[in-house]
């Protein structure tokens, strides 16, 4: 990509692997950040934020979202009950979380903190998600329903608004 960096920066390009369904894309990001936390973040950066492919940023987002480990509330649930989230509910999979559980439903768009927590949530994840496979189960929302159970055991230090994800499409506007 074409990108103008300013003095000092770099870009450096990581090749991924190519998958047939949207699902597998979705489902393998969290092995492949866990891998190159592993290989090269670690290393390299202080700070990790995952973001969907497509995300397009319209405002600066800066500094303060910088915390050992940050979540951004879905906007189609900002202000739901509990009971609207669409969890996984099925208690076959990893990602299960009861009815009477959960705090906040987050997007999995917009996710990160310091390169050890976000490899520890990454590599929770994909290995629940490997658990999931091997008995034939692909959670609701994929990632992002193991994303949920993670940040419900493992509190984020930050939680982000859901303005920092406001999609006009999504939210039918």
């Amino acid at each position: 990509p074409r990108v103008t960096l300013g003095t000092g920066r770099q870009l450096s390009v990581l090749e991924v692997g190519a998958y047939k369904r949207w699902q597998d894309v979705s489902m393998r990001r969290m092995e492949m950040i866990s891998d190159f936390c592993e290989r090269r973040f670690l290393s390299e950066v202080d700070y990790l934020v995952c973001v969907d492919v497509d995300m397009e940023f319209r405002d600066h987002v800066g500094m303060e979202i910088l915390t050992p480990l940050f979540g951004t509330l879905h906007p189609s649930f900002y202000g739901s009950s509990r009971e609207a989230f669409t969890y996984e509910r099925r208690p076959q999979s990893q990602a299960y979380i009861p009815k009477d559980e959960g705090d906040f439903y987050y997007m999995g768009a917009f996710f990160g903190g310091s390169v050890q927590e976000v490899q520890r949530l990454t590599r929770a994840c994909h290995q629940a998600m490997m658990v999931d496979q091997a008995n034939g189960i692909e959670a609701v929302w994929h990632d992002e329903s193991h994303l949920n159970k993670y940040l419900l055991r493992h509190k984020p230090t930050k939680v982000l608004s859901p303005e920092y994800l406001w999609d006009q499409q999504l939210l039918g506007w």
